[in-house]
């Protein structure tokens, strides 16, 4: 009987158990801590408002109560305030969630040793579920001037929490590696490409809301100071402003792609522009209220440049003209659909009022982005060519001018040394040849059982070798094996994701 055998299962399945068990309470832990501290943030901007706003009254029994509803904006779910809808929410809290989110389940997986797929299951579908499960109960307890529908409760905070854990741990996991393991190169190719491209409409809405800004100045000074007379006005209008930020970059880029946005009967292009009401906030100043300028024109050029930066990388990617092109075409569809999901998420309605419905029109946003995207970079990649200097053979022929040239500097050398040693003197030849001569005499005399011996170390030298250069990855090996060199850019090292544990992890 071996000694496992005599060991009771009570006692070989408890550190198991416990780490199961530690598991369980660190992602019960870190849930906790991110819904209090979405609560604490809602709770904090309402205080903050309500503290500082003009004759209002601060109360912290009210500030925690419609912290509920500002708990569900947080996580962009549609609000009805007396029966007015409100789906126009800032974006600056829901990133700041999102971040936490990803950072708690970091943390967990971290803590908890998770280094494959199917242990990041369980944690990004327990944060999705609980966040889903939390705000519906938040819509259906909310009775009074601010409500909410559960069934859009549940979809928002459930969407916004799962995706915000995935990305949190998809390096950590694996899950990176799990879609490039599955994909084309050239589409893993396409799809950070498309990252960049986001990254870069980003900066070039960006640009558009600065130049607003610094054109608008005086405009949002008087809407500010029609607010109130106060500092506490001010405040909140300028807060507010802040927190509409990344709706403004959304609409930067909607305004310089062509489509435009509107509010209400306001409709803003860089070529037309049709007047109309707008609330009295400071950022919203930016917006213009009269017929374009020609000048307007110039922001045309932002989208061109984020076609040209596309198609400049694009040049990087390995192999033919056609796999270069097949990468910008799958960069520029997941531009569009960021683009899609962004300007979807930036508008909605404000109210009954006058002011309607203020929306970036995803679909034709998505549809200009597309082209603004994939054309530029078609043109640069296909006319600009490949970029020589990350030719997947330029290593290769490098590496083989360079071994040619040691062979051929071998050769010589040899050479030489003959040379050298058919000039001695005959006498050494001689004696050289005797010497070698004693020397083969007494290794023949030698026991076999050495010979097998070395040759059984070179070869578990050899193997160890070979073992200690394989993929660390199961069914890596095979798929090197398969698949020419290029065919993967060594943009991602398999053996991070089921390597060794590192310091963090042993910790």
């Amino acid at each position: 009987m071996s000694v496992l055998d005599s060991i009771p299962h009570a006692i070989a399945d408890g550190p198991r158990e416990r780490r199961h068990g530690i598991r369980w309470w660190l992602l019960a832990a870190a849930v906790g801590a991110v819904l209090l501290a979405g609560y604490l943030i809602a709770a904090g901007l309402i205080a903050l408002v309500m503290a500082t706003a003009d004759g209002a009254q601060f109360d912290p029994v009210v500030a925690l109560v419609a912290a509920l509803p500002g708990w569900l904006a947080l996580h962009q779910t549609a609000l009805k305030i007396t029966d007015a809808p409100l789906s126009v929410l800032p974006l600056l809290p829901t990133a700041l969630m999102m971040l936490l989110i990803a950072a708690a389940s970091a943390w967990v997986a971290r803590r908890s040793r998770l280094r494959r797929p199917d242990q990041a299951w369980p944690l990004i579908t327990a944060m999705g579920l609980v966040h889903a499960f939390v705000g519906t109960a938040i819509a259906v307890v909310l009775d009074g001037p601010v409500s909410a529908v559960p069934a859009d409760a549940f979809l928002s905070c459930g969407l916004l929490a799962t995706i915000s854990s995935a990305a949190g741990v998809a390096n950590r996991c694996g899950l990176i590696y799990l879609v490039w393991e599955r994909v084309e190169a050239e589409v893993w190719s396409g799809l950070r490409l498309g990252l960049l491209a986001l990254a870069a409409l980003v900066a070039a809405g960006g640009v558009v809301l600065l130049a607003g800004i610094c054109l608008s100045a005086p405009e949002m000074v008087a809407a500010l100071a029609r607010l109130g007379s106060t500092a506490g006005d001010a405040i909140g209008g300028t807060l507010l402003s802040l927190l509409y930020l990344p709706n403004a970059v959304v609409a930067g880029w909607s305004f310089a792609a062509g489509t435009g946005l509107s509010v209400g009967r306001l409709e803003v292009q860089p070529l037309h522009v049709a007047p109309g009401p707008v609330p009295d906030l400071p950022l919203l100043a930016v917006l213009p209220t009269h017929d374009s300028a020609a000048w307007w024109a110039i922001v045309l050029g932002l989208p061109l440049v984020v076609g040209l930066v596309v198609g400049t990388a694009a040049r990087r990617v390995p192999g033919s003209l056609a796999r270069r092109l097949l990468a910008v075409g799958v960069a520029a569809a997941v531009a569009a659909m960021g683009t899609l999901l962004l300007a979807y998420v930036a508008g909605g309605d404000l109210g009954n009022g006058p002011f309607g419905q203020a929306t970036l029109r995803p679909v034709a946003l998505a549809a200009a982005t597309l082209c603004w995207v994939a054309i530029p970079a078609a043109a640069v990649t296909w006319l600009a060519g490949p970029d020589l200097d990350d030719e997947p053979g330029a290593d290769q022929a490098e590496a083989g001018e360079s071994a040619g040239s040691t062979a051929v500097d071998a050769d010589s050398a040899d050479e030489a040394t003959s040379a050298d040693d058919t000039t001695d003197d005959p006498s050494d030849a001689a004696a050289s040849g005797a010497a070698g001569d004693t020397e083969t005499g007494a290794g023949d005399t030698d026991d076999p059982a050495s010979d097998n011996a070395s040759e059984a170390e070179a070869t578990g030298a050899d193997a160890l070798d070979s073992d200690d250069l394989a993929p660390e990855i199961p069914h890596a090996r095979e798929a090197a094996e398969s698949e020419p060199p290029w065919s993967k850019p060594a943009e991602i090292d398999p053996t991070e994701f089921d390597g060794d544990l590192t310091g963090d992890d042993r910790r």
